[in-house]
């Protein structure tokens, strides 16, 4: 029995050939996804057959969208073995899409009380202070 695995970087025989052109587009982008729009810029095949494309490769889990901070009307895919960069989510500030307004003012709270509290106050020793309160996990 001469069985091969198959490579993880292909797509299997299940796609159609527009298929395989669209994830490769999309797969070209890594964490960073594409919008539809800008695939069409990319690729010579008319708007609704690339819809169809994306539509057939999202139920067959090999792409997957995405929410991208700066264009909130425009859905974003990214193939499904990339996560999102923190550029297109917004990293900690953002949850789903949205503003953590709380997670913001939590961290407003804490730079105000630590400013207030220290006679002399730098940058670096607020962001020591808020490090050692372990409130953000965020590298400052």
């Amino acid at each position: 029995m001469n069985a091969k695995r198959k490579r993880p970087d292909t797509v299997s025989d299940s796609v159609t050939e527009q298929e395989r052109i669209v994830h490769e587009v999309i797969r070209s982008k890594q964490d960073m996804g594409i919008s539809q729009q800008d695939m069409k810029r990319e690729i010579n095949l008319h708007s609704n057959l690339i819809a169809k494309c994306i539509k057939s490769l999202v139920s067959k889990n090999l792409i997957k969208e995405v929410k991208n901070i700066h264009s909130r009307r425009q859905k974003h895919y990214m193939s499904a073995e990339f996560e999102p960069s923190n550029e297109i989510t917004g990293g900690a500030w953002y949850v789903e899409g949205s503003l953590d307004k709380e997670y913001i003012n939590v961290l407003k709270e804490q730079c105000w009380r630590k400013i207030y509290g220290l006679k002399v106050a730098t940058l670096e020793g607020i962001a020591d202070a808020i490090k050692r309160s372990n409130v953000s996990q965020i590298e400052f």
